[in-house]
């Protein structure tokens, strides 16, 4: 206790003088602290900078503080630091912008689910289309093979219209299940945008625009 006063006195003591020498010029003092001992200069050495120091005017008022130089690791780390805030913050704009284009077309849930129903609507329309469109080309294929089987029970050669005509009927089934199939899998992608944009306003319920997905405690979602 009594060396740290003593190494305080004469830090004092080395101030004073300089200061004495030097006030009339109103020159400024730099502070720092090495291996921690309290070093006073009236001017900044290399060998010193880059540890940090305080500036100081005539009187001892700290004036200005210059922090010590970062190491690889630390200025590694603040880089890393940096990008992740850079990046977290676009998402949260490009959400932001999202949520917000979302909610000009919808008001609430409700809005959402009659907007789903519509689409539906369509496109099972379409789907039901061909599967009428199937039925129908089934019974006039079954009719033309028919046809087909009793020329040949007679021994007669299969016209080439015949042939063509049972041709075009599977190829027109062929291309009408195809168009069946997308539209289910139409009707299943709805069911997912749909789902996914309710949920997202549910969140815009409880959470301002522009809220991440690991920012959402889903107990705060009510059904």
């Amino acid at each position: 206790m009594f060396k740290r006063f003593v190494a305080s006195l004469i830090v004092v003591q080395c101030f004073a003088v300089l200061t004495s020498s030097v006030m009339a010029a109103g020159a400024q003092f730099y502070r720092f602290k090495v291996d921690g001992q309290i070093v006073i200069k009236d001017s900044v050495p290399a060998e010193l900078a880059p540890l940090g120091y305080e500036v100081l005017n005539a009187q001892g008022m700290v004036v200005k503080r210059v922090a010590r130089e970062l190491t690889d690791a630390e200025i590694a780390e603040r880089d890393r630091l940096k990008s992740e805030q850079e990046a977290h913050a676009r998402r949260v704009a490009e959400r932001k912008q999202k949520d917000k284009d979302l909610l000009r077309i919808y008001s609430t849930v409700a809005d959402v689910d009659r907007a789903l129903a519509r689409k539906s609507e369509e496109v099972i329309a379409q789907k039901e289309l061909q599967l009428r469109r199937i039925a129908d080309l089934t019974d006039k294929l079954e009719q033309a093979q028919q046809v087909a089987a009793n020329t040949e029970r007679r021994g007669q050669v299969v016209p080439d219209s015949l042939v063509d005509e049972i041709r075009h009927y599977q190829e027109a089934i062929r291309s009408a299940t195809v168009a069946v199939k997308e539209s289910e899998r139409k009707l299943e992608s709805l069911e997912q945008d749909y789902a996914a944009t309710r949920q997202r306003l549910k969140v815009l319920s409880v959470y301002p625009p522009g809220t991440l997905p690991e920012d959402i405690d889903m107990t705060n979602l009510s059904d």
